[in-house]
């Protein structure tokens, strides 16, 4: 059992550390001219202009803050280590796998007494770093789809991108056996026709929906997060 849980870990790999850097992708989208111009009309969703509003706030809560940059650094530290080991080299998935244990533990007793973080309390970033351990919670599925309408309206109260809970529902979806609503699961199978999806028709229907969160294109998505693995 051990071993198929650090199994799906390598598997979901590439997609969790493509949701930990998104909003950094304009500073190499050479080949991808849509994505460029996305983020060209939509200036407020870069890492800079979050750091700008968060550099504005006072935080009510700046220890906890600081605790989940912390573990949002060792998650991604973890995580680039076991990219870089050898496909066979068991040491890394399962240093990311106890920090994922950790973390989860971690984060579930923290929503249990407190709730998830506000950006009052830890600013927008803290609250992408809460959303990264949540993220990473596949350990706790029940936990993840509880907090889905948690973070929707973090979302809707813009502390959270939507194109940061456009992957967690996915992923969400996805575990469960069901289908994406915003194709941002796609892996290797990106490759197929409808970017791994069924249908031309369910393809309008994702692309519907990441309209309605002010998405890029899954076209231009895409091409974004080929874009970042190349250079990982």
């Amino acid at each position: 059992m051990q071993n198929l849980n650090l199994k799906r870990i390598a598997g979901a790999l590439a997609v969790a550390l493509a949701c930990a850097t998104a909003a950094s992708a304009a500073d190499d989208i050479a080949a991808c001219p849509g994505v460029a111009a996305w983020y060209a009309a939509h200036p407020n969703e870069t890492d800079e202009a979050l750091a700008k509003r968060d550099a504005a706030r006072t935080f009510t809560d700046p220890q906890l803050r600081a605790e989940l940059a912390n573990r949002a650094a060792r998650d991604q530290a973890a995580r680039l280590a076991m990219v870089k080991a050898a496909r066979k080299d068991w040491g890394p998935k399962r240093e990311v796998a106890a920090i994922d244990e950790e973390n989860v533990k971690w984060l579930f007793e923290l929503v249990r007494t407190k709730g998830f973080p506000t950006a009052a309390q830890v600013g927008e970033q803290g609250v992408r770093d809460a959303w990264l351990l949540a993220l990473h919670a596949d350990r706790a599925p029940k936990f993840q789809q509880q907090l889905v309408p948690v973070l929707d309206q973090r979302r809707v109260d813009g502390e959270l991108a939507g194109s940061d809970m456009s992957r967690f529902v996915d992923r969400v979806l996805v575990a469960a056996g069901k289908p994406q609503r915003f194709g941002t699961q796609g892996g290797d199978n990106w490759e197929g026709r409808h970017y791994g999806l069924a249908s031309a028709e369910i393809l309008r229907e994702v692309e519907d929906n990441r309209r309605q969160f002010d998405l890029m294109p899954l076209a231009d998505y895409v091409c974004m997060t080929k874009e970042e693995r190349k250079n990982r």
